[in-house]
């Protein structure tokens, strides 16, 4: 099993701290994130890369690159990525049960969300033309916890995924991961329609990009999830512009 690669700034050394103090059990290496504010103009203006009305934070810019370089690798090293932000909280089983799970989908999967942002929706793709299935979830108290969910052993399903927010942990197959870099790059401004919000929201993030192509690709939600965040926007170096 190749190690979960944690996406994380170098001098990130509490969040670094924090991961391994919740996550001692598991397999998984630090990938040093792309510093949105050491991005160089040349890269920004790369119209392959970035439209020029993209309206994202210093931090979101870093995150999509850091994002795309494990895409790359995964294309060019014919490999599963796991990917991980080092915010992520993950169930004790979770890599013994993220093998049973992909060993069951069919070869042609792109993308498995572990997780996702417990401050807004899951949609489903569960009646794909008909109608998607939204799940909302109560952040507050996921926070309190942490604890009762890693331990938890209830064996998930992986279901077809319509849309959810953020990118706390996923698996990527090399497919899927050509599938995501011709879909989402170069970035756009654009407003997409999110089902339970009933609502359009801006392009502001690389998730956001991702949400354009979950429907439309073999990509799915494990569904309870292995990986929680706490999603704490005061730390997070998306937020915070780094």
């Amino acid at each position: 099993m190749v190690p979960v690669r944690v996406i994380s700034l170098d001098d990130a050394l509490a969040r670094r701290a924090s991961f391994l103090e919740k996550n001692s059990h598991l397999d998984y290496e630090f990938i040093n994130a792309v510093r949105g504010t050491s991005i160089a103009a040349e890269v920004l203006n790369d119209p392959s890369l970035f439209a020029s009305n993209l309206n994202y934070t210093k931090g979101a810019y870093g995150c999509a690159l850091s994002h795309l370089a494990i895409w790359f690798d995964a294309i060019d090293n014919n490999e599963i990525m796991t990917v991980a932000e080092d915010d992520a909280i993950f169930r004790h089983d979770f890599q013994s049960m993220q093998q049973q799970l992909l060993s069951n989908l069919p070869d042609d999967w792109d993308i498995v969300m572990w997780g996702w942002n417990f401050d807004s929706i899951l949609s489903l793709n569960s009646m794909p033309e008909v109608s998607p299935a939204v799940i909302f979830f109560d952040q507050n108290q996921l926070r309190n916890r942490t604890y009762e969910f890693q331990i938890a052993t209830q064996r998930p399903n992986l279901l077809p995924l319509d849309k959810c927010f953020g990118t706390p942990a996923y698996s990527i197959s090399p497919k899927g991961a050509e599938k995501f870099i011709k879909g989402c790059f170069p970035l756009q401004h654009f407003l997409l329609y999110f089902p339970g919000l009933n609502r359009e929201l801006p392009n502001n993030g690389i998730d956001i990009a991702m949400n354009r192509f979950y429907s439309s690709t073999n990509s799915f939600a494990c569904f309870p999830p292995l990986v929680i965040t706490k999603n704490e926007h005061d730390t997070s170096s998306v937020q915070t512009n780094k």
